[in-house]
């Protein structure tokens, strides 16, 4: 049992007996990042990965803030669900029998998770702990989900941007041939890093594990940003479907289908009773081939700014309505 840091972070196995390839880190909420946590206890659950480890929620959250859940058992028994920062394994052979080499430049052995509610504190000794376990399990290679709004359909499946955590005037770091290699498989948009501004616990994970000589990839979903307080079940189903891309698998999504649909069904209920509503929605079809055109550009040449994203929407908007 690996002893770093007792009683911050806690293993439960030995990782130099792992066989991982990379980490796939989601870490929420964020701007949307509730995704990113939600995708990665969707993989755990349904591939059956092991918890290998923890790090001491109360050093991490401001528990009046991010709060335990109250529940009850079978027996009327009240207990208490806290807040979980966890590192999870999954064995390759979990995913499924046909999957042998996962594409995208990923790597052909196990996979090691990551994933919190976005900590209130102590950034830079969790990432520490990350580099701890990535460096013991032998890892180079590092994926973080992430998700951001943006003007989508929600009948189209949510976009996808994937950026490379090295700067576009490192030219040769094998960095930004991981990310273009998940990209072109993903068929996503691909960026090298242009915000600036108030960062995330993943913008700054990144950039730490960058330092720390990582490869380091960011897959983004692009979500309705109109779809309030759902869960962003457009983003958590399009970072499922990137993570099949990559490791060749078909992940079920029983649950998140259903939830899909019933959002669906609530929206399309909104548009016959709202024709405001229905004038914006259709705007929004009519135009996304030439956003995701226009979006693709922006990212290779300038810096995504979200104000600039509905001010087009508006744009969109207003044109519809005028002519």
């Amino acid at each position: 049992m690996d002893t770093y840091s007792k009683g911050f972070l806690n293993l439960d196995t030995d990782l130099s007996e792992i066989k991982a390839s990379v980490l796939i880190v989601g870490v929420g909420p964020q701007t949307d990042g509730v995704a990113a946590h939600n995708t990665i206890l969707h993989l755990v659950e349904e591939y059956d990965a092991t918890q290998i480890g923890t790090i001491n929620s109360e050093d991490l959250f401001d528990l009046s803030d991010e709060r335990p859940q109250v529940s009850l058992d079978d027996l009327g028994n009240r207990t208490i669900e806290w807040p979980d920062a966890s590192f999870w394994h999954l064995a390759k052979e979990n995913l499924s029998p046909s999957v042998t080499t996962p594409h995208g430049g990923a790597g052909d052995g196990d996979i090691l998770f990551f994933t919190s509610p976005e900590p209130h504190f102590k950034w830079m000794k969790i990432a520490e702990a990350i580099t701890h376990v990535a460096t013991k399990a032998q890892i180079q290679k590092i994926i973080l989900l992430s998700s951001f709004d943006g003007p989508v359909p929600y009948d189209k499946q949510a976009p996808i941007l994937v950026t490379s955590g090295a700067s576009a005037n490192d030219a040769e770091n094998p960095a930004h041939d991981f990310a273009r290699n998940i990209a072109d498989l993903t068929a996503a948009s691909f960026s090298t890093p242009k915000y600036q501004g108030g960062a995330t616990f993943t913008m700054a994970l990144g950039t730490m594990l960058r330092n720390e000589g990582f490869m380091v990839a960011t897959i983004n979903a692009i979500a309705p940003f109109y779809v309030q307080n759902s869960g962003s079940p457009h983003a958590i189903d399009a970072l499922l479907s990137a993570f099949d891309s990559i490791y060749g698998t078909t992940t079920p999504r029983y649950d998140l289908d259903e939830e899909m649909l019933n959002l669906r069904t609530r929206l399309e209920n909104a548009r016959n009773e709202d024709s405001t509503f229905d004038t914006f929605i259709s705007a929004l079809d009519s135009q996304f081939l030439t956003w995701q055109e226009n979006f693709v550009q922006t990212v290779k040449e300038s810096e995504l700014k979200t104000e600039d994203i509905l001010a087009d929407v508006e744009a969109l908007f207003n044109d519809d309505q005028a002519n």
